[in-house]
């Protein structure tokens, strides 16, 4: 919505960058949360904090814990996407992404 051009497959693909400053970082912190896996989060804090900073790793930590829980209730009591991201802009991005399998019509269809 920005402009920024930021390539999604590094999502997926760790040796695609994404264009975001740190994002393969970021990317590497993020997974290491939802997986749970103490040991991991502890390496990737490390690493994404020696260039973001203390206050850096707070407010991606918040983001990541924000986008989980928000995105969860959302989805789950069926509140209506904002209109400036439409409906078909977030089934582009979850199609590039290899997850067209989780849009709520393809799930009530199982």
């Amino acid at each position: 919505m920005s402009g920024t051009k930021v390539d999604l497959a590094a999502v997926t693909d760790g040796a695609v960058d994404s264009g975001v400053t740190f994002g393969a970082e970021l990317l590497a912190y993020t997974d290491a949360v939802m997986s749970r896996d103490a040991e991991a989060i502890t390496k990737t804090r490390g690493e994404l904090g020696a260039k973001v900073g203390t206050d850096g790793i707070v407010d991606t930590a918040a983001i990541i814990s924000m986008f989980n829980v928000v995105d969860r209730i959302a989805d789950s009591t069926g509140i209506p996407i904002d209109e400036g991201f439409t409906r078909d802009m977030r089934y582009e991005i979850g199609a590039e992404l290899g997850m067209s399998h989780l849009a709520p019509e393809e799930r009530a269809s199982r």
